[in-house]
């Protein structure tokens, strides 16, 4: 077996509510910007998009 070393910075963050805390995330890890990219329409309809946004618009995140 050859040498190697894995890093994986990723904190993965799951249950109910969580896409409620999406701002407080990207702040802690210093992100000021955000694209959101979905697929369809289910985003959108289910009122995930708007969650997230406003989760976003609360820690200031463009």
């Amino acid at each position: 077996m050859n040498n190697f070393q894995f890093y994986s910075p990723t904190e993965f963050v799951f249950g109910k509510g969580t896409e409620n805390k999406t701002g407080y995330y990207v702040k802690k890890y210093g992100g000021t910007n955000v694209l959101l990219h979905y697929g369809g329409g289910s985003a959108v309809r289910s009122g995930l998009l708007d969650r997230v946004k406003r989760s976003l618009d609360e820690e200031n995140i463009a």
